[in-house]
């Protein structure tokens, strides 16, 4: 049984190590307390627990990212000072790693790119709405240089008159 407690306590650290979020939990289980007891201490003590709720969609994509390719280095590197190729289960974890790593990337490519996009949209649009602008200015200045030359003001002023 304390083989198990000790395993989970190196996985919890290695997960720590490696990027993962500071639960209550998974810091209970990496220093060998009670999670429980953990929780009510920092509830005691006001502790802020940080839950990574309040990161952006971008950042906790970069942060799924990060951890990916670290994985794929540590991988890489273990297989270059071992000097003996990975087994067919290496292999195959690597290459859908890789995949997912890759699908990552695109995602937030195409994110960019959609952002991109909408601010040529938006740069078009106004360029429209700045030649409508000038369109009914000029219309207006035409309209009343019309009604000043011509006798519009006058038959009106004509008409009031008895």
């Amino acid at each position: 049984m304390a083989a198990g407690k000790a395993e989970a306590a190196w996985a919890a650290r290695r997960a720590l190590v490696e990027g993962a979020a500071a639960t209550l939990d998974l810091v209970a289980a990496a220093c060998g307390l009670n999670a429980r007891a953990l929780g009510e201490r920092a509830a005691r003590e006001g502790w802020r627990v940080a839950d990574g709720a309040g990161l952006t969609r971008a950042e906790r994509i970069a942060r799924v990212h990060d951890r990916l390719l670290d994985r794929i280095e540590r991988e890489q590197l273990r297989g270059e000072d071992d000097e003996a190729p990975l087994d067919k289960a290496g292999v195959a974890e690597l290459a859908a790693t890789a995949r997912i790593l890759a699908k990552i990337s695109e995602i937030t490519r195409d994110e960019d790119g959609a952002k991109e996009k909408q601010l040529e949209r938006d740069a078009d649009i106004a360029a429209i709405l700045d030649r409508l602008d000038r369109q009914i200015v000029d219309l207006a200045r035409h309209l009343a240089a019309e009604m000043a030359g011509s006798d519009v003001h006058g038959a009106g002023a004509a008409a009031r008159e008895p």
